[in-house]
């Protein structure tokens, strides 16, 4: 995952990222599910192929805005053990959202500490 180097900035929100819709997530080895979501189901974000020791540290929904951040410490230099995980969103009102998904690096000696980012628009339906 860290080799999708989407925003190389401190932040990106320096920058707007671009909106993507769920069908293309599957380039970044991401997917929601349920594949239609509606607002009686809890959403999932799964991400293929994170390190394992890539730690959930929120998920925040703010309105129609949805910030799920993960991190991680480069500075551990621990191996990447691919995993799956899925990252439970939860039941959600009918209505379209915007998730920003960022992983965060810990590391107090690098430049870049947001190595992946992405935004995605979420359609949930009645």
């Amino acid at each position: 995952m860290l080799a999708a180097c989407y925003s190389c900035q401190n932040s990106p929100y320096e920058l707007p990222l671009p909106v993507h819709t769920t069908a293309e997530l599957a380039q970044f080895k991401m997917k929601v599910l349920p594949d239609v979501p509606t607002s009686s189901v809890d959403v999932k974000l799964v991400i293929y192929e994170d390190c394992k020791y890539n730690r959930l540290n929120k998920v925040q929904i703010n309105g129609s805005t949805i910030d799920i951040e993960k991190q991680f410490n480069s500075m551990i230099m621990a191996p990447c053990v691919l995993t799956n995980d899925t990252i439970l969103i939860g039941k959600l009102p009918a209505g379209i959202y915007r998730v920003n998904y960022k992983l965060v690096d810990l590391s107090t000696v690098t430049k870049n500490n947001i190595p992946f980012a992405i935004a995605f628009k979420l359609e949930v339906l009645n």
